[in-house]
């Protein structure tokens, strides 16, 4: 039964925990205003750098804490010697990527994704591996807090960055207009207080304590895992890079980005409801030793399901007419035709959230780079061509056709640990 606990945790972790990510949304009527569509085009790469950054500084320990928790939940000196190291581990890997970067790494950036002439070191190329190490320490707390079912401290921290996040990306945006001043620094300010924020309240609750002993174990379950975070990112990103490559405009990948910024809200609402039921999902297969599904777990995901085939054509009908509201510049409304193609590919996104949470509970991340590696190549090679024969269109269609193909492949590999029983038509409606 759906208890009135699940609704309540729900809002929080789904709209709060999607605030600090929304907020670029949030700030699209200023970023567009006050920025060039060009710089517009070009900040949205330092975004897409910013999350690499952060994937490789945490080492997927912020998706592995988490789920690694509940084996040690009910000892609490196991938990405080687990969680020290995971933070610690996550300290030392942010020195190591910053140096990396630094010296060198973006260089070797700028030369695989040829964005040179758009992504500098300095001052906005530092700015973001700062901001991207720092987001790592935070994104794993929050993660952390999520399985432990804390929806007050989530809330807290989340609404206290996205505060953050706009009150200082408006002040320094209207004191250096037309520069990148304004999300560059807006994004950094937030990360380095909520992240201090968040290693100063596992030191209070549990302590920094670091004990090589647990390292096998956590690296064991997070090396998959950073692949397949790596992955995700091509598929999530790279498309902005080719398009400044083969069109050679950042305003261009400006429109594309704000078309996939307006279907954004559905994608950081499904995850926030998919990070609320995996907890009671997770002590429901440790409770009961289940490996096969049930009508009570299905009910989570056939909610899901029902609620976004609902909201989405509400989504392509209203944001056309809300949108010219708080932005200005036509330019971007060419973003419009994009969003009904967009917006469809989340129909199917449930799915890939369903065969994705067995893979992490019964630990056979092993799985998701093979999914990736497969995405990936899809992504790239479809991108590449429909891109160059269509134009940016090419980068939306692409867009669309790779979620089915993950959730086809998550599927594939799912079933071999874990036994489906599930209403094939309340899958789709």
């Amino acid at each position: 039964m759906i208890s009135k606990s699940f609704f309540k945790s729900s809002i929080i972790y789904s709209i709060v925990g999607a605030l600090p990510y929304a907020s670029g949304f949030l700030l699209l009527p200023w970023f567009t205003a006050y920025l060039t569509p060009q710089q517009f085009g070009i900040n949205a790469m330092y975004i897409a750098l910013m999350y690499l950054i952060q994937i490789i500084s945490s080492f997927g320990m912020d998706m592995s804490a988490g789920v690694l928790y509940f084996d040690y939940k009910d000892d609490k000196a196991k938990l405080r010697d687990f969680l020290g190291t995971v933070f610690i581990g996550i300290s030392l890997l942010g020195a190591v990527t910053f140096m990396v970067f630094s010296l060198g790494g973006l260089r070797v950036f700028n030369f695989v994704f040829k964005s040179s002439d758009f992504i500098e070191l300095l001052p906005f190329g530092l700015f973001t591996i700062i901001s991207g190490i720092f987001n790592s320490v935070f994104k794993t707390y929050s993660s952390l807090l999520i399985n432990q079912q804390r929806p007050v401290r989530f809330f807290w921290l989340n609404i206290s960055n996205f505060i953050l996040t706009i009150g200082c990306s408006l002040v320094i945006l209207y004191l250096y207009p037309y520069t990148l001043y304004g999300p560059i620094l807006g994004r950094l300010i937030p990360a380095v207080v909520v992240a201090s924020a968040s290693l100063s309240m596992v030191g209070i609750e549990y302590g920094l304590n670091w004990n090589p002993a647990y390292l096998k174990k956590i690296l064991s379950y997070s090396t998959p895992i950073i692949i397949y975070a790596l992955l995700t990112w091509i598929v999530t990103y790279v498309d902005r890079f080719i398009i400044a490559r083969m069109m050679g405009d950042t305003a261009i990948v400006g429109i594309y980005d704000i078309a996939v910024k307006m279907v954004i809200g559905l994608d950081l609402v499904m995850t926030g409801l998919v990070n609320t039921i995996n907890p009671k999902i997770y002590h429901i297969w440790k409770d009961k030793n289940l490996k096969e599904s049930t009508v009570e777990i299905n009910r989570y995901y056939n909610g899901i399901t029902a609620l976004f085939l609902l909201v989405i054509p509400v989504f392509i009908l209203v944001l056309p007419v809300l949108i010219p509201l708080v932005i200005h510049k036509e330019i971007y409304y060419q973003a419009f035709g994009f969003l009904a193609i967009l917006a469809a590919g989340y129909a199917t996104r449930v799915w890939f959230y369903m065969f994705l949470a067995p893979l992490m509970f019964f630990k056979r991340t092993s799985a998701l780079p093979r999914v990736f590696v497969i995405s990936a190549i899809f992504n790239i090679l479809a991108g590449i061509t429909l891109i160059h024969f269509f134009g940016i269109i090419g980068a939306v269609w692409t867009n669309f056709m790779v979620k089915p193909v993950q959730a086809l492949l998550m599927y594939l590999e799912c079933r071999k640990v874990y036994t489906f029983r599930t209403n094939a038509f309340k899958l789709f409606y």
